[in-house]
């Protein structure tokens, strides 16, 4: 349980957020403990009731719903990144049990949505889960992060530059739904965010509290921004249309990364360079940014033949899994047209 001096906020649809330190975490109901290794590390000392943690390490439903049978308890706390909150919130779901969030990375939005994210058939598919009852922030963790992963969500904001130009992209073209047609307000707020990130990217990239308390803000405001859309064309395009396909071709070919980590912002950060090249936006202010922000957007895990094949595959992907329509809908990637964005981008 938290003290009652404990900084609380609490915006709209997102779970609450507390902030406080390690030691001011004392929890005396039987937890179940969703981590990594190094997640665990980061949190060494932390006064929570528990069996031995629980290590995450696959994202399809299986490997959750396993876990989900495997865990008894009173509490689920996910401690880490993306991929372990995932976990945590379909397992908490799945239990109906209260659900604490303590990232240790700010490596995606995971940790304030209601969905998990699964790959299932080649693509990531969202379940419906549930959202943190409660979100832990520790800035001395945060900020203590390596830096290659503590900022790396930041590239989730940064994609609002490719995926609103998407968006009015198939608005144009009709393509649309009725349910998910382009207003100026999201239009407007999303710019806004974009150029937040843009114009603070460096301090964000060098991990001060103050770069990672507005990089939570961005997240907790982009967000609640797609609650209030329906949906996340917003900030949700080409680029990681990029990254479900690039994420499945080195998993069904089991492409090795020689034991490297390949983070979800990095592809995003790679992706978001392609799809802006492809669109003809200005893409160097993009790079730019990713660089403060310290995201690797040139995984050496990734060989460039794996980029150009994903590139030249991707609209048969995208018409395969039959999602929004993006530039790579219609847009025929040759081989030389691959090879020459990311020679632009790599150069």
């Amino acid at each position: 349980m938290l003290p009652d001096d404990c900084s609380h906020e609490k915006i709209g649809r997102l779970p609450s957020i507390v902030r406080c330190s390690l030691a001011d975490i004392k929890e005396r109901r039987e937890a179940v403990v969703l981590t990594t290794e190094p997640a665990w590390e980061a949190v060494k000392g932390i006064d929570v009731h528990s069996q031995q943690p629980v290590y995450v390490d696959g994202n399809t439903k299986a490997d959750m719903t396993a876990l989900a049978e495997a865990c008894e308890g009173e509490v689920i706390y996910g401690i880490g990144g993306g991929l372990v909150i995932d976990t945590a919130k379909y397992v908490a779901a799945s239990h109906g049990l209260p659900l604490i969030a303590f990232p240790t990375i700010l490596s995606t939005d995971a940790f304030l949505t209601d969905a998990t994210g699964v790959r299932e058939n080649g693509c990531v598919h969202y379940l419906p889960s549930k959202a943190p009852d409660t979100v832990i922030i520790d800035m001395d963790v945060l900020c203590n992060a390596p830096a290659p992963m503590r900022a790396s969500g930041a590239a989730d904001v940064l994609s609002i530059a490719t995926a609103i130009w998407d968006w009015q992209e198939a608005e144009k073209m009709g393509a649309n739904p009725s349910t998910q047609q382009v207003t100026p307000q999201a239009i407007d707020i999303g710019s806004t965010l974009l150029q937040t990130l843009l114009d603070n990217a460096r301090e964000i990239g060098s991990g001060t509290p103050t770069g990672l308390k507005l990089l939570l803000d961005l997240l907790c405001m982009e967000v609640q921004l797609c609650h209030l859309c329906g949906h996340s064309r917003v900030e949700e395009g080409s680029e990681h249309h990029f990254v479900y396909a690039i994420e499945n071709h080195l998993a069904s070919t089991n492409e090795t990364t020689n034991g490297e980590t390949v983070l979800h912002g990095e592809l995003v950060g790679l992706g978001i360079l392609l799809m802006a090249v492809l669109q003809s936006q200005p893409w160097m202010q993009y790079r730019h940014a990713l660089e403060c922000l310290q995201i690797n957007y040139r995984p050496s895990a990734v060989a460039p033949d794996v980029i150009a094949e994903t590139l030249i595959n991707l609209s048969d992907y995208v018409m395969q899994h039959q999602l929004p329509y993006t530039v790579a809908t219609t847009l025929r990637v040759t081989p030389d047209i691959a090879e020459r964005t990311i020679q632009t981008i790599l150069d």
